[in-house]
């Protein structure tokens, strides 16, 4: 009788699921291309503050000043939080994961305010606002899915390491198999 090859043994750390950890360089390229994304984070951010201390210093008077307040605070202070939470999810994890969340939907829902509010009040006044946080919203998913995959790779490899793959733990059920004829 021949036997699958699904069968067979494989030695340790070559079963089905497990892969060795990335080499250095995939290492150097994820970890370049976080600080790159957190970079046009903070940049989106920082131009956000420049242009609320800008226009809190000097209003434009053909602009309404009110609505463009609450616009500056809201893009800005959802711009902030996006970095805040790009360096959690990325370099500098100072949040839990449900904290993270609920200041998740703070930004998108300051955002998103800040956006509706500044284009039906301001107008055409708010589209260098709207392009930022298009671009930092981007660059956040980006970041965020990166941090799903860690999560994910981190809360599974502990699984790998606790005992043996399924296939070597237990015996074959061809063993335990009655035969024709005897009896128990």
């Amino acid at each position: 009788m021949s036997r699958s090859s699904s069968n067979k043994r494989r030695p340790a750390g070559q079963g089905r699921g497990q892969t060795a950890p990335p080499p250095t360089g995939a290492r150097l390229i994820r970890s370049g291309s976080l600080l790159a994304l957190v970079g046009v984070v903070f940049v989106v951010a920082l131009m956000m503050v420049v242009s609320l201390v800008g226009f809190v210093l000097e209003p434009d008077p053909t602009v309404k000043a009110g609505p463009m307040y609450v616009t500056l605070a809201l893009t800005t202070g959802a711009a902030l939080l996006m970095l805040f939470l790009a360096l959690n999810a990325s370099f500098l994890p100072f949040m839990s994961p449900r904290r993270a969340r609920d200041a998740q939907l703070v930004m998108w829902v300051m955002g998103v305010t800040g956006i509706v509010t500044g284009l039906l009040t301001v107008g055409q006044e708010v589209s260098p606002f709207v392009t930022r946080l298009a671009l930092g919203s981007i660059a956040f998913m980006f970041i965020t899915v990166q941090n799903a995959r860690l999560a994910r790779a981190r809360a599974a490899a502990p699984a790998r390491k606790a005992g043996p793959p399924a296939s070597q733990g237990q015996p074959h059920s061809r063993s335990r198999q009655r035969r024709a004829g005897r009896k128990r």
